[in-house]
């Protein structure tokens, strides 16, 4: 019943997103729509998959569960759509048996308690808003696939531990293999086994007298830190044009952002409210005049030291969640900064599991407590409905954001007003659909508030060239050809497009020393060969 009430939530939340659209202009085109590499399982197709550094990532597992949907679907988003949720769901469903595991480790008896604990943990995981970003985005397939083999890997090692069995290790290893080949998130994993080693299953003298050697605990862990080396180094390569260099983001400020950020999602998870699909990397503030910047990390600290003290107090779950918090976010929290994010919801999936299970074994002690009055218990379960309610209906508008381009770049564009980026992209957007005066508006917006993105010029410049502005096109492309300045175009084909404006303004000369110019630096531009072939021969000179 349980397990039936949660899958049945679950799609009851994510209903309206399989009437979803791709995003294609936020990764989407790049893993399904325009990637003929998933289109066929043949043997080019499958070395592709297992050796391409495509999209920024090494996940072949990935690649493949995007084929396979192919195959069966081809490209009809519903489907597509519908197989993210469905893991989505199985996830929940593991985590479910988890925590069951989990709390039955030593005693071996299952009760109403521990049910009700594992149904609210599962619960409110599946419908949490938090997680849209994971399950809507298409792209994020290997989010909700990388954790679906990262819970079959811990339930698999703590029934290691229970049995004893070589079996159940080699399953252990098998599936974290499966999680790397899905996301290199799963690196943490062998830390968090570590983890669990000390606390709950107690192998450690930090929580029991009689233990399992430390020498043992390690000797078991050297296989997963193996290929967890592996993957980092293959990460590494497939991320290095996205990687920021240290001098443009500042060790501080890397540092003061990772702890802003741990807080955010924290504060995401209690009030999921104002989700963002891009949180935009702010620029580094005056140290000496902002200290407010240097809350999270008094907080950090603050937290840790009162973890300590429950931990003195044998409370031990509770430094246990802090340090599984900091330990699976460590990859995404911004010290190695990838991209122009600060923070994203996706990042969440994994690390806020000991949250989840926290809230069910202690909204399930409360029900359970004879101590507590009955009023108060009635009481807290209204409570418990009304927020499961609220946080269905907050998961629904979530997914409506994701509906398609313009509506997903609009409700960015309005959550950061003073990002360039969603900008930009609702430019490419409205460029694709044709509308073309709507883009420039946007293409010019982003450029103002980012002057410096040279790579965005040439967007404006063939707006211009589409809509026939053509001084406008000339006064654009006059300073880089003056003066060599960047703005994401060669100089040959800048005179190329000078020649071109010429030829459609009816000024062949001009046009023509414009396109000789362009062959003279690039004799290998053939589209300048052929327009001034063309000029040549229906003019006289």
């Amino acid at each position: 019943l349980i397990v039936f009430l949660i899958i049945f939530a679950i799609f009851f939340a994510y209903y309206d997103a399989l009437n979803n659209a791709f995003l294609t202009s936020w990764d989407t085109g790049g893993y399904v729509v325009n990637n003929l590499h998933i289109r066929a399982f043949n043997w080019d197709n499958i070395y592709w998959m297992f050796t391409t550094f495509d999209m920024g990532n090494w996940h072949p597992l990935t690649w493949v569960s995007h084929a396979l949907d192919y195959a069966f679907f081809g490209l009809d988003p519903w489907w597509h759509h519908f197989v993210n949720i469905l893991i989505h769901s199985f996830n929940s469903i593991l985590l479910f048996g988890l925590v069951i595991i989990l709390i039955s480790f030593k005693t071996q008896h299952i009760d109403n308690q521990t049910l009700l604990a594992a149904g609210i943990a599962a619960f409110l995981f599946g419908i949490h808003p938090q997680h849209v970003e994971s399950v809507v985005w298409i792209a994020e397939r290997k989010d909700v696939l990388c954790l679906f083999f990262i819970l079959l890997t811990l339930i698999s090692y703590v029934f290691y531990v229970q049995k004893e069995r070589l079996s159940w290790y080699l399953l252990t290893v098998l599936c974290f293999i499966f999680a790397i080949l899905a996301k290199p998130m799963a690196v943490t994993l062998p830390v968090i086994l570590l983890l669990m080693d000390v606390y709950p299953l107690n192998r450690t003298r930090l929580t029991v007298s009689h233990a399992v050697s430390y020498k043992r605990l390690i000797l078991e862990k050297i296989p997963f830190f193996s290929i967890t080396l592996f993957s980092i180094i293959l990460t590494l390569f497939a991320q290095q044009r996205a990687l920021f260099p240290i001098e443009e983001l500042g060790l501080i400020y890397r540092f003061l952002n990772a702890c802003n950020t741990l807080f955010l999602y924290i504060a995401k998870f209690i009030f999921p409210v104002a989700l963002s699909p891009f949180y935009p990397l702010k620029a580094p503030s005056n140290l000496h005049q902002d200290y407010l910047i240097f809350i999270p990390i008094i907080a950090a600290v603050f937290i840790t030291l009162i973890c300590a003290y429950f931990w003195y107090k044998k409370k031990y779950y509770w430094l246990i969640t802090w340090l599984f918090y900091l330990v699976t976010l460590s990859p995404v929290i911004g010290i190695i900064q990838v991209g122009s994010q600060a923070a994203a919801d996706r990042y969440t999936y994994f690390p806020t599991i000991p949250f989840y299970i926290l809230l069910g074994i202690g909204c399930a002690k409360l029900f359970y407590t004879p101590k507590i009055k009955k009023q108060i218990q009635v009481a807290s379960a209204i409570i418990l409905l009304l927020v499961s309610v609220l946080l269905i209906q907050l998961t629904k508008k979530q997914t409506d954001i994701w509906q398609n381009d313009i509506i997903f770049w609009g409700y960015i564009a309005a959550y950061a007003p003073d990002s360039a980026i969603p900008q930009h992209h609702l430019g490419g957007v409205y460029s694709k659909i044709g509308r073309h005066e709507k883009a420039l508006e946007h293409y010019l917006r982003a450029i103002s508030i980012a002057p410096g993105m040279s790579e965005w010029y040439p967007a404006i410049l063939r707006t211009y060239l589409i809509l026939n502005r053509f001084e406008k096109a000339l006064n654009l492309i006059k300073a880089p050809m003056e003066y060599d300045i960047d703005i994401g175009v060669s100089l040959d084909y800048l005179y190329y497009v000078k020649g071109t404006i010429y030829q459609k303004q009816g000024l062949p000369l001009k046009a023509r020393e414009a396109l000789i110019k362009a062959v003279e630096l690039n004799p290998k531009l053939e589209i300048a060969q052929k327009l001034l072939l063309k000029i040549n021969s229906e003019n006289e000179f």
